[in-house]
């Protein structure tokens, strides 16, 4: 390898290496709560409080800051820079205190200032994500192959999702796009299709054509973002008999008025006995 692919290596692997809620000394800091709130008109403020705990037993140096995120088909999320998406918020948000320090067994309250701007920028929901940062980093080294040395940051943070909802985004709508057997899973797809942000619930409700009995599976709560997709997943229970069934998957959004619903019929195969 040439000196030149030494220095873009280099380049390519130092940076926060870490981002951890699992770890030993993390899992000694505690946030609360774990999503803020906002609903505030253009041209309006509020402000809400994130609780920062050190449970350790060393002195702790905290920094907060804001960036993005994004959420897969699946779910997971995606944290990005801050003002990277077209539905941000970010650059709305203040914390005040941004730098503090914590004694074991003390407590902080940050204050989040939520200001929306008057345009019509602001009559959308949006979305961002704070961040509570242990400030100070640890300097590690990862030797490759090729005997190379890496300098790799670590660090650990804390996020704190906020979502901004305009008193005038009302329209609230989930849909059901797809319902389908992939092997032993069933993959119920939606959309987002309203203004605002959707908590749902989703259950997949299985009828024995055979014999009429019925059995259902529940999904965790999660949320979809607006104009977003969504994939929940759900496997086949092995404990069903084999047989032709159908299988209802209800969505609930939150709605008085309805629940989306789609129907597949899929057949469960004698299985192989055990010896």
């Amino acid at each position: 390898m040439n000196q030149l692919s030494r220095m873009w290596m280099m380049l390519l692997f130092t940076g926060v290496f870490s981002i951890s809620f699992f770890n030993a000394q993390a899992q000694k800091i505690s946030t609360s709560p774990s999503r803020l709130n906002y609903k505030v008109s253009p041209g309006g403020t509020q402000r809400g409080i994130i609780t920062v705990a050190n449970n350790s037993d060393i002195r702790q140096d905290f920094n907060v800051d804001f960036g993005d995120f994004d959420a897969s088909r699946s779910g997971k999320s995606k944290f990005l820079e801050k003002g990277v998406l077209p539905r941000s918020c970010a650059n709305w948000l203040s914390a005040t205190p941004s730098l503090f320090t914590l004694d074991p067994g003390e407590t902080q309250q940050v204050e989040v200032v939520m200001d929306v701007p008057q345009d019509s920028l602001a009559y959308m929901a949006r979305w961002a994500v704070a961040y509570i940062r242990l400030a100070g980093e640890r300097q590690a080294q990862q030797q490759g192959n090729d005997g190379l040395i890496v300098n790799l940051n670590q660090s650990y943070r804390f996020g704190v999702y906020i979502f901004q909802t305009p008193p005038s985004a009302t329209y609230a709508k989930g849909e059901v796009t797809g319902f389908a057997q992939e092997d032993d899973m069933l993959v119920f797809s939606l959309k987002n299709t309203g203004e605002t942000f959707l908590v749902c619930n989703s259950y997949l409700e299985f009828t024995n054509l055979q014999n009429g009995e019925m059995n259902r599976i529940n999904s965790k709560q999660f949320t979809v973002l607006p104009a977003s997709d969504r994939d929940v997943t759900f496997r086949v229970p092995s404990d069903l008999p084999a047989g032709k069934y159908s299988v209802l998957g209800v969505l609930d959004y939150g709605s008085r008025d309805e629940v989306e619903a789609a129907e597949i019929e899929i057949t469960i195969p004698e299985r192989s006995k055990q010896k």
